[in-house]
């Protein structure tokens, strides 16, 4: 079944929706993935702070306080990889959804390319249709003029 100008008009609306909608779900998932570095940035940041700050000075060392730093710094290690698992989960979602931006967004130019085509088609028979109507009241008049 052909579909007509008015049908493929309705559906390049809607794919345009769709196509505003992904674009809603990329920028989602880049202010996400905007996020999730920033938090990585400051767990490492928090990770550097510890390393400059354990340097032992002069005088003694709390065992308590050394166990502990190294139990925090454990923690920020696990927390920093699995920050950056979540970091690069992220950057494939971002690279999905852009994909899919694309995907939509070439949808919309085919259809639109097959409406611009149809409507072509819709000229020219019309133009043909008008160009026989005007030959034949021009056949009609030159045999009327020829009784």
């Amino acid at each position: 079944m052909t579909l007509s100008p008015k049908r493929l008009q309705r559906l390049v609306k809607h794919r345009e929706r769709l196509e505003r909608l992904q674009e809603e779900r990329l920028a989602e998932a880049r202010q996400q993935h905007v996020r999730r570095e920033r938090a990585l940035a400051e767990t490492e940041s928090r990770r550097d702070g510890l390393y400059a700050s354990g340097a032992p000075g002069s005088g003694a060392i709390d065992p308590g306080e050394w166990n502990a730093a190294g139990a925090y710094l454990v923690r920020l290690q696990r927390e920093i990889g699995a920050r950056k698992a979540a970091l690069a989960h992220s950057a494939e979602t971002v690279e999905g959804e852009r994909r899919e931006l694309m995907e939509r967004r070439r949808d919309v130019k085919a259809i639109a390319a097959l409406l611009d085509h149809r409507r072509e088609e819709e000229q020219l028979r019309a133009s043909r249709t008008d160009i026989k109507r005007i030959d034949e009241l021009a056949g009609r008049r030159w045999i009327d003029r020829q009784s």
